[in-house]
């Protein structure tokens, strides 16, 4: 039944997502209080900025961040629709990354991670788009100077300027100067940091302190507890099994469609990477990491089409977004 709702673009779809998304956040929406998080220690330039007008503990900043979740996932489709990915016009893939990403009751905030959404998604469409691009592609800069701009609101966006090489070694003949873009692009919004900084202070000494407080910096909290073991060992099963299925099916899809999700699977590797091996990294890689993942269990669902495991899949991921965010953790 569920599954019949999603896997095309239904009006009652549509409205499922949000109020789903609703139920899971209430009661962080009810809650005055928030986790307090890594990034808060040494927030970025923008980000302050942005937190100096919506303070993460008030009602109106959490709606906000709701909206945002809801609204990338939506983006989502997008993505989908612009390059069928899946063949079809579903709303699985926004269905699924806003139940993960709304998994984790810490992440019921506006956080730095969240809003860098607003740069690598587009980003990813700008690499994307490059592929129909005979002559020199601009794209390169283009998504490397979003993804260098949303790192002024989350440090740890900074490494993924790494797939915008990916995508210029899976999707792109070597062009020298396209190699340039991308690192001209990520520089830009740093060396205006950087100028501003020698402007006003006649040294770079507060944003050289910034970079190296954002990379030591270690957790503050640890989230982990048996129902989200439960939940994310469940969510790995249904990944590795939707991973089967994805390698199975790379030889029989058209050359765009796979270098699209070889693309996705190091968003992902990146995403995991980020989390291990960078101390100043959490549970908020959940995000961009969230964005293969609902691409990847999107394709697995729709190639059972009927039977009782794709919907229990989905009740299962419902359910636990629920207990997750309603239980007493």
């Amino acid at each position: 039944m569920l599954l019949r709702l999603l896997k095309y673009n239904t009006t009652i779809g549509y409205l499922l997502i949000p109020l789903l998304a609703v139920a899971a956040w209430l009661p962080s929406l009810l809650s005055p209080g928030y986790d307090q998080m890594v990034f808060d220690q040494a927030p970025m330039p923008l980000y302050g900025l942005l937190e100096n007008y919506l303070p993460h503990h008030t009602l109106v900043s959490k709606i906000v961040a709701l909206v945002l979740v809801t609204s990338a996932g939506f983006y989502l489709i997008r993505i989908n629709n612009k390059y069928m990915l899946l063949q079809e016009r579903t709303l699985l893939p926004a269905f699924l990354f806003v139940m993960i990403v709304s998994s984790l009751d810490p992440l019921h905030r506006l956080h730095p991670a969240l809003i860098s959404m607003l740069f690598l998604v587009p980003a990813i469409e700008k690499l994307l788009d490059s592929y129909r691009v005979e002559r020199l592609s601009y794209n390169y800069y283009e998504a490397s100077f979003l993804i260098g701009l949303g790192s002024l609101f989350y440090f740890n966006l900074i490494w993924f300027v790494i797939i915008v090489w990916v995508a210029l070694l899976i999707l792109r003949p070597v062009i020298w100067r396209e190699w340039a873009f991308s690192i001209m692009g990520v520089l830009t919004p740093w060396f205006f940091l950087f100028a501003g900084d020698l402007i006003l202070h006649e040294n770079a000494d507060w944003s050289i302190a910034l970079v190296t407080v954002n990379f030591t910096i270690k957790e503050v909290y640890n989230y982990v507890h048996l129902a989200e073991i439960i939940f994310f060992g469940f969510l790995l099963l249904v990944v590795l099994f939707a991973s089967r299925k994805m390698v199975r099916s790379m030889g029989a899809m058209k050359v765009i469609r796979r270098k699209i999700f070889l693309l996705f699977f190091w968003i992902f590797a990146l995403s995991v990477a980020t989390y291990l091996l960078v101390e100043s990294s959490n549970i908020e890689m959940l995000v961009p990491a969230a964005l293969p993942v609902a691409f990847l269990i999107s394709h697995y669902l729709l190639s059972k089409r009927k039977g009782l495991w794709p919907n229990f899949m989905l009740w299962g991921i419902v359910a636990g977004m629920l207990i997750l965010a309603w239980g007493p953790w």
